[in-house]
């Protein structure tokens, strides 16, 4: 007699798990030690709202329960509750194929990890998770009853458009692991600019910046051997210039010879020295200068750092012929000064953070954090600049739990062509861990000083809390465990300004777009991409929104909808005002996807990618105009009692304000990310003019024409209309 094949099906839609539900509960109940204890209604929920998966098994005929995998989610990041298999179907490889099907599914949601907790003294558990690809980064307390340690596990997902056979991978979809050509870049230094090193002279300080960024790897400098040469010829007879002993800490570059100065001169003398070349005057200083360029050109060295001013005055001429950069010791700084910091921000664990500029005297304090994270003293000071003492050179922010130091970020305050490297440092063992990373890397983000910048962040160890945070505003990971990288688009793309945007893009991070922008299909439609190693891949929109993060990508025929908000509201969910906090700024600010709550009736209006345009009403003394733009993630109905406080913390809003929102318990929550503030609001006169109603009409969430869109881009960004930022009309 034959044996019966035995076949495992998952189940995951609500009308197929809910007939299950009692089996679920009988074999939950079966294991409390392991599962704990929930009530049966807890898992209609979840059947319902399809956040639990059923393995059923079939032999023949008879179909049996085989285990369940119950799992809960908070965008970008899913979380195991339960796991369990019948001990019947054990060493079937049934567990495994619930986690797998887990994976896949909220990889196709483009979240971008699991985590679990598994009890210590589970081993066989803990073998199992390990074995997943489940790594342990914490632990935390169990409950009162057991007195156990939990184990915290985390897995990363891979995302949809990483292919393999491409070279992808999911830690860098992007390949900005490659060296960008705008990498540390090698300049040739003038005599002059040694010599205002004297504490008397009037470029010192821009000097000592100069030096001091070259310390931190924003640039390398080198002498040519006109130097030597230049010092000789001016010293004292039978005595040596001590300035010969500094030079030598530099890299050499050899001048050209006498026969190739003469042709050179014969070129670029007329640039640079027109009057003094034509009466056939040149001085000695002259001829110095003239060596130095052609040392540049000769070895293709990126310019040359002078304090002359007349080689100065040709730089224009010298870079469109020559490609090379001549510039002063100040050109190396960041034209501006950062934000003093975010200040007072109320973190999801109630504690109050303080993110501040590094006070003197508070070093120690940070010093103490990287030791602990095992940075040794020379990094400390050579990489991290946690050294005593105020820098020009660099920007140093610590983030402060009362008076504790749980947070430190640094990044020179010059950039190596448009790529900011900054490093950061969380204490992990501090329950604030994930909102001090989150309040740093939204500092750092917010500083960006150009329209399109690359970031690349340099970890310590033991960080997971960072890394986590990062991934969820698009930073990748790269072969070196402890450096992530970003591009950041700050503008939005509309076929006016693509191709402009396209170009600049290209030469920042090497990632070529297409030549024409497509017309919008899909949220996940995909675009193929110019990776800097020269590979194509395709990604979805959807991602490469995310990954070149706040971009948003607004092609023709994209969906929008207008939704409105009060002051009171929108000034801790959207941060749309210029004036000074004088109160913590709300949880919500720390996260890159936020919650947007309206009446369950609006629910038709959200689709996944749409355009969300917040228009502020005039209650409250708002400013009755369009403030910020966003994209919509997901749209959902929450019963007010199933609103976790996790979704509040995200929306500005406290259990106490769900009343307001319409008389229904239930709730319409639209999780959206990608948030940029109009730089000029659009005011209700201009959408009346516009057609997208009156006053009275705007206060409830409705859809727009692809017209109206682009009618309130034009105006929200028609500041932009310079030289530097491409005409949107």
């Amino acid at each position: 007699m034959g044996t019966k094949k035995l076949t495992v099906e998952l189940l995951l839609k609500r009308q197929d798990v809910i007939p299950h539900v009692k089996h679920v509960v009988d074999a939950a109940e079966s294991d409390r030690p392991a599962l704990g204890w929930y009530a049966r209604s807890v898992y209609e929920e979840a059947a319902s709202s399809e956040k639990l998966i059923v393995a059923i098994a079939r032999e023949g005929d008879q179909v049996s329960y085989a285990g369940h995998l119950w799992f809960a989610t908070t965008f970008p990041r899913g979380h195991v509750i339960q796991i369990h298999v019948s001990p019947s179907y054990r060493r079937q490889g049934i567990a495994k194929k619930q986690l797998d099907f887990l994976k896949s599914h909220l990889t196709g949601l483009n979240y971008i990890s699991i985590g679990a907790r598994v009890a210590e003294d589970l081993r066989q558990s803990q073998e199992f998770w390990q074995g997943q690809d489940f790594y342990a980064y914490g632990t935390a307390p169990g409950g009162k009853a057991r007195g156990r340690t939990m184990i915290l596990r985390s897995h990363e997902l891979p995302t949809p458009q990483l292919f393999a056979p491409s070279g992808l991978t999911h830690q860098d979809p992007l390949g900005l692991a490659v060296e960008p050509a705008t990498a540390t870049k090698l300049y040739l230094l003038d005599l002059n600019v040694l010599f205002d090193l004297g504490p008397r002279r009037a470029r010192h300080e821009d000097v000592v910046d100069l030096f001091a960024l070259e310390r931190l790897g924003v640039c390398r400098l080198a002498l040519s051997t006109e130097f030597d040469e230049e010092l000789e010829r001016s010293a004292k007879s039978g005595k040596t210039d001590p300035m010969l002993s500094l030079g030598q800490i530099f890299p050499k570059f050899i001048a050209p010879s006498v026969e190739e100065m003469i042709e050179f001169t014969k070129e670029i003398g007329p640039i640079v020295f027109p009057e003094r070349y034509a009466a056939g005057k040149l001085t000695k200083n002259d001829h110095s200068d003239l060596r130095h360029l052609a040392t540049v050109t000769r070895h293709n060295l990126a310019g040359l750092v002078t304090s002359d001013g007349s080689i100065r005055e040709a730089a224009a001429t010298l870079r469109a012929r020559y490609g090379i950069d001549v510039l002063s010791p100040e050109a190396f700084k960041i034209l501006g000064d950062p934000d003093s910091g975010i200040g007072a921000i109320t973190a999801s664990t109630r504690a109050t953070l303080n993110l501040e500029e590094l006070a003197p005297g508070r070093e120690q304090e940070v010093r103490a954090l990287l030791a602990e994270l095992g940075v040794s003293v020379s990094d400390q000071s050579r990489l991290w600049a946690a050294d005593d003492g105020r820098s020009r050179a660099c920007h140093r922010f610590v983030v402060l739990d009362g008076a504790r130091v749980v947070g430190y970020l640094m990044w020179p305050s010059g950039l190596r062509g448009r790529t900011c490297d900054a490093f950061m440092a969380v204490d992990e063992s501090a329950a604030c861990a994930q909102d001090a990373a989150r309040l740093m890397i939204v500092h750092l983000t917010g500083q960006a000083k150009e329209r399109i910048q690359r970031v690349r962040l340099n970890l310590a160890s033991q960080q997971a809390s960072v890394k986590e945070v990062a991934l969820e505003v698009g930073f990748t990971g790269t072969d070196k465990t402890r450096e992530l990288n970003k591009v950041s688009l700050n503008s939005i793309l509309v076929p006016e300004n693509w191709t402009p945007l396209s170009t600049e893009l290209l030469q920042v991070s090497e990632i070529g777009l297409p030549q024409v922008m497509p017309t919008f299909r899909d949220a996940d439609q995909y675009i193929e991409l110019q990776r800097p190693d020269g590979q194509r891949t395709p990604l979805t929109t959807f991602a490469l929104e995310t990954l070149l993060s706040p971009m948003l990508i607004c092609m023709p025929g994209r969906p929008g909808v207008l939704v409105p908000i009060q002051r009171d509201y929108s000034e801790h969910l959207l941060d749309h005002l210029d004036q000074m906090q004088l109160l913590p700024r709300g949880k919500a600010l720390l996260y890159q996807q936020r919650h947007y709550l309206s009446a369950p009736r609006t629910l038709k209006v959200f689709e996944r990618g749409s355009l969300m345009f917040f228009y502020e009403s005039n209650k409250g003394s708002g400013l009755k105009a369009v403030v910020a733009v966003a994209r919509v993630t997901n749209a959902y109905l929450s019963s007010e009692g199933a609103i976790e406080r996790a979704d509040l913390d995200r929306s500005a809003l406290e259990p106490s304000d769900l009343a307001a929102i319409g008389k229904s318990e239930t709730k319409t929550v639209v999780a959206f990310d990608n948030l940029m503030k109009l730089p000029n609001p659009v005011p209700l006169e201009s959408l009346r003019r516009f057609g997208c109603g009156q006053a009275a009409q705007l206060l409830t969430s409705r859809r727009l024409t692809p017209e109206q869109i682009r009618n309130i881009l034009l105006e929200g960004f028609k500041h932009e209309r310079s030289a530097e930022r491409p005409d949107l009309s």
